[in-house]
């Protein structure tokens, strides 16, 4: 679809991304020496300032390439959020090897796959997640070392290094290898709730120019927007999401290029993520639908000051227009936001304009990146719908994936032969390029040839008073094909099945109503990205997985 995007172009990047982010560091360090990069929120008095940054994240490199380790190879990061996480990043990169992060909440057996696949020679971890790792190490054979973040004075087992260890260690770099900007730097894994995970290649080239494209438009947008704002150096961000994830491992990179100072939680908790605002008046929040229905719904809100808040930008999942209104109406001085991206597409995909008079921008998830094509294409036919028709939203530019590790099948399914990567997203794109996911292709649920979309019966669900979150899938029925089924996370027990149901049926078409019935849960199982794992809640009353084919 050839609609100009609002967003300035970008200069595709040619640099290593260690480079470019040594030199944000040493700036930053001249404008403060003791300018703070990172700050542990359980334990404020633990910290790094960026001058540590520069040096520890040498010290690492140098370490590394003592031991072998060198231009493309793969450091695996088995880790919690940390204040230690950017070191390692920059570290691991210095000395061109592939950094891929793993979840803090794998088992053994997942993390294990995970070493295997990416042939990691290099495993990092602390003393929580030791235990889990030297579970999973033992098929391994391509690793070389474990290097171990302390957090006691119990003795490590025999060849386990000690990550105080590796800071203190003094070298030189060897920076001299054959640098390509299409050298892999970065090996996230996709959530894997559709499937085995998979490790996405991304190039020094892909990452780094999104990671430029995003620096200048928070800069341009966010800034005017939190009270006319100077400069990001003086700011502070809160940094939950998961690091291991894309992205939070994207908000952990602009954080450091930008010289923001970074309050890290091991673990995410609510109060302390208000307490953080409140003591640092934090005005941008970067979120995920979770968060966002509890800052809206909970009353533990009402003993913070928050009143700080300025943007908010949500990512990872949808989120519905009427939460986006209560939550408005409850932080009256803020803008909230969409945002849209995927893994394979280097993070970012859309973004919001931020507009002076608009507060709400929700209804939508923005403009695509002045750095892609776009289109949306039949779900059958594989041709260019006209706008305001839905499709599989489709994109091609210089961050999208290099390709699935060792699964070039998989790859050819997702990135066709002229370069277009399918996003496997129904959306709906406006004549002025404005874009609406409607759904997940592979969530779709099909009522007598009808598609019902879950996010749609989630927004109406979650707009109603005594609902807390709720999630739909397809429940298989023999006539229709399908049912709507609701999992419901109640706010009091007067709430009944027939009450939701009447809710939706008062709203919505037929075909629509929640036929497959309603069920009463405590949570709904959410990835750290805030993704309903429907996969999960299937499990729960025996039911197949829902068919990927329209």
């Amino acid at each position: 679809m050839k609609v100009a995007s609002p967003f300035p172009p970008v200069a595709i990047s040619d640099r290593k991304m260690q480079s470019i982010l040594c030199e944000a560091i040493d700036s930053h360090t001249k404008h403060d020496p003791g300018a703070i990069a990172f700050i542990c929120a359980e334990e404020p008095e633990s910290f790094i300032t960026f001058k540590q940054l520069g040096q520890q994240s040498h010290s690492i490199a140098s370490y590394l390439n003592s031991i072998g380790f060198g231009h493309l190879d793969v450091a695996a990061v088995f880790l919690p959020n940390r204040i230690e996480y950017g070191v390692l990043m920059i570290g691991i990169w210095r000395c061109g090897g592939i950094f891929t992060g793993v979840s803090f909440a794998s088992t053994h057996f997942e993390l294990k796959r995970q070493l295997l696949d990416s042939g990691a020679s290099v495993l990092i971890t602390d003393e929580t997640n030791l235990h889990t790792a030297m579970k999973a190490i033992g098929e391994c054979k391509s690793l070389k070392q474990v290097i171990c973040i302390r957090e006691t004075d119990k003795p490590l087992h025999i060849g386990i290094v000690d990550y105080n260890n590796v800071i203190s260690h003094r070298g030189n770099i060897k920076d001299d290898y054959n640098f390509s900007p299409h050298d892999t730097a970065l090996l996230p894994y996709s959530s894997g709730t559709t499937g085995v995970p998979k490790g996405v290649m991304l190039t020094h080239q892909n990452f780094g120019t999104m990671m430029e494209f995003f620096r200048q438009y928070t800069t341009a947008r966010f800034l005017p927007a939190m009270d006319n704002a100077k400069s990001w150096r003086g700011q502070y961000d809160y940094l939950f999401l998961p690091f291991y994830h894309l992205y939070g491992f994207g908000m952990l990179y602009q954080a450091i290029l930008k010289g923001t100072t970074s309050i890290v939680p091991k673990k995410f908790n609510p109060q302390n993520m208000m307490m953080s605002i409140q003591r640092y008046k934090i005005k941008c929040l970067l979120l995920v639908p979770p968060v966002v229905l509890y800052l809206t719904k909970s009353s533990e809100t009402n003993k913070y000051d928050l009143s700080s808040i300025r943007i908010l930008l949500t990512s990872a999942a949808p989120i519905g227009k009427d939460l986006s209104e209560e939550f408005l109406v409850k932080f009256p001085k803020a803008r909230i936001a969409n945002a849209y991206g995927m893994t394979e597409a280097g993070m970012g995909v859309t973004a919001a304009l931020i507009e002076d008079g608009k507060r709400n921008e929700c209804e939508f998830v923005g403009h695509i990146y002045s750095i892609f094509e776009f289109k949306a294409v039949d779900l059958s036919t594989g041709v260019e719908v006209p706008p305001r028709t839905r499709g599989e939203l489709c994109i091609r530019g210089p961050t999208v994936m290099k390709g699935y590790l060792n699964r070039p099948d998989a790859t050819k399914e997702t990135i066709d032969e002229e370069g277009w990567l399918h996003t496997g997203d129904i959306a709906m794109i406006e004549p002025d390029g404005m874009v609406k996911i409607v759904d997940r292709k592979k969530e779709l649920i099909k009522v007598k040839g009808l598609q019902v979309a879950p996010a749609e019966l989630e927004d109406l669900l979650q707009s109603h008073s005594e609902i807390a979150d709720a999630a739909v899938v397809g429940v298989k029925e023999e006539k229709a094909g399908e049912k709507p089924m609701a999992f419901v996370v109640k706010k009091t027990d007067k709430l009944t099945e027939r009450d939701v149901q009447k809710y939706v049926e008062e709203r919505l078409s037929p075909y629509k109503w929640l036929t497959g019935g309603v069920k009463f849960v405590e949570q709904i199982p959410k990835s750290p990205s805030g993704k309903i794992l429907r996969r999960l809640l299937r499990d729960q009353v025996n039911l197949p997985q829902t068919s990927s084919k329209i």
